[in-house]
């Protein structure tokens, strides 16, 4: 369907906007795209002197976004349904809501919007990179045969204006260097800074830091912050490792760990409620299914890319478990229960053995382990007392009692 607005302006819509009203019972109907146009995604497209324009809709200009600067650039067209004026721009806006607050800068267009506000509708056209192709563009479509049709409330030919907008960072940079460079200008406002924020513990500073938190804790902030983090990894895979690697090392660093220890310390004791929860809950997700075998799929990963650092934790590892678990044992005479030897550990009792001849191998550290233990023989008669000619004990039964 094409409605013609004037000789110049032409606006094409797939399907006609009242046969689509006398019939909206969705659930007969077989064609995707005419339920999709009941609902109001009928796609149209504009004709400016025989030249053709996609209409865009708002979630096609969001994904339009310059990802570099974060600029929205679009050439518009307002159309006054009821007397067929218009008006072709431009817009550069960093912000969406800026974007849709903007309506038009021409001094005719802006005189004829202000009394017939509800009468005009806006149609985004097209979307452009940079400021420099929104000029060239309204250049081409805004010419002198265009603001000579007296429904054309333009002006002036199109291309004007600044063709290059700075980015948030560069006007930042921009405003710290002047201050930088303008001390005086800045004493002032600096020394009532440091004054509420920078001299202690003040209620200014507290109401601030409140106020950071509170802004911070929202559902809305921590979702807008966690996209953005997941955007800057997509696009920065590099610094992202780089930024990993080097949070490693920090936290690393004794002071770091002193500090989050008795930063933690401090929040058990004033949450001890949300601790026993937290505590749960980690204990719930470290001893999963899927973290189990995540950590299983890691470590085996770091033993193939450093198998020398593996070999030194394994060795670590069998020793502490050595010293955590060894016991000194005592070699006891059996008739008078005269103590004659005591062993840092079963091993080294079981070592001594076979230096001295008694026994064959190193094997004999299962038999002193089974009299140390009480363990009942395989005969069924009672308690293994004795091997290798001695009794043997763990001292500190011995000196229980």
């Amino acid at each position: 369907m094409i409605i013609t607005i004037n000789e110049k302006i032409r606006i094409w819509q797939e399907y006609n906007p009242i046969e689509l009203s006398l019939n909206d019972d969705l659930s007969n109907a077989s064609d995707s795209k005419r339920n999709l146009a009941r609902l109001g995604f009928n796609k149209e497209r504009i004709a400016i002197k025989d030249r053709w324009f996609d209409v865009l809709t708002s979630n096609e200009l969001v994904r339009k976004r310059n990802k570099c600067d974060g600029y929205y650039r679009v050439i518009y067209i307002q159309i006054n349904m009821k007397s067929g004026e218009y008006y072709i721009g431009k817009a550069n806006r960093p912000k969406w809501s800026e974007l849709k607050r903007y309506q038009g800068s021409g001094l005719k267009f802006v005189s004829k919007f202000k009394k017939n506000k509800n009468q005009f509708v806006r149609y985004y056209i097209a979307s452009c990179k940079t400021a420099e192709e929104t000029e060239q563009l309204e250049a081409s479509v805004v010419d002198k045969d265009l603001i000579s049709d007296e429904k054309c409330l333009n002006l002036v030919v199109g291309g004007g204006g600044t063709s290059k907008h700075p980015s948030r960072a560069e006007t930042s940079e921009k405003k710290r260097e002047y201050m930088i460079n303008n001390p005086d200008q800045y004493k002032s406002m600096l020394e009532a800074s440091n004054e509420a924020f920078c001299s202690g513990d003040t209620p200014k500073l507290r109401a601030r830091n409140k106020s950071i938190k509170d802004t911070m804790n929202t559902e809305e902030y921590r979702e807008m912050s966690r996209a953005r983090m997941e955007k800057w990894k997509e696009e920065n895979p590099n610094e992202y490792t780089e930024a990993r690697r080097k949070n490693h090392e920090a936290i690393k660093a004794p002071e770091v760990q002193e500090k989050r220890k008795a930063s933690l310390n401090k929040w058990k004791k004033d949450n001890p409620e949300k601790h026993q929860t937290w505590e749960a809950n980690r204990l719930e997700a470290c001893t999963s299914k899927e973290a189990k075998e995540k950590r299983k799929v890691s470590l085996k990963e770091w033993f193939v890319a450093n198998p020398e650092k593996a070999a030194a934790n394994a060795q670590k590892r069998a020793k502490a478990a050595a010293a955590k678990l060894s016991k000194e044992v005592c070699m006891i005479d059996l008739e008078s229960g005269e103590v004659l030897k005591i062993f840092p550990s079963q091993q080294a009792a079981a070592r001594w053995l076979v230096e001295k001849g008694i026994a064959k191998n190193t094997n004999c550290v299962s038999s002193i382990c089974a009299v140390c233990l009480r363990k009942p023989c395989s005969t069924g008669y009672g308690y293994r007392k004795k091997a290798y000619g001695y009794d043997w004990r763990f001292r500190t039964d011995i000196d229980n009692g």
